[in-house]
């Protein structure tokens, strides 16, 4: 498969090869930090302290600001979820991208997506 063809498919977050019969389910990526994410993130923390006008040095502004940003990030999370659902993946693929079980991506996602407990795959 081309890595052009994986922005499509799905292949570039889930690896080679992506098959739904595939019984081992190890080549998932289940979510990570590193240099990537915490760029982002102090980009995310700047951004918003000089939205806010806050002191970049005062502790418990940045504090709060570390704070709002799980906040969004954690109010966004079921709909990410309840999209991944709408373009087919199954509650066992989503569960490995957030590093959870099946089970447990179902219980605290499953009232926001459109599927039915007996379609969850």
């Amino acid at each position: 498969m081309s890595p052009s063809a994986g922005a499509d498919d799905g292949a570039h977050v889930y690896g080679e090869p992506r098959s739904k019969r595939e019984p081992r389910r190890d080549h998932y990526l289940a979510p990570k930090t590193g240099e990537d994410t915490a760029g982002a993130f102090d980009l995310a923390l700047a951004q918003l302290c000089s939205a806010r006008r806050f002191n970049e040095h005062d502790t418990a502004g940045r504090l709060h600001l570390v704070a709002s940003l799980l906040a969004e990030a954690s109010s966004r999370l079921p709909g990410a979820v309840a999209g991944a659902r709408a373009e087919g993946l199954s509650w066992a693929e989503v569960a490995d991208l957030l590093g959870v079980t099946r089970a447990s991506a179902w219980q605290r996602y499953g009232d926001h997506c459109t599927t039915s407990p007996a379609e969850a795959g």
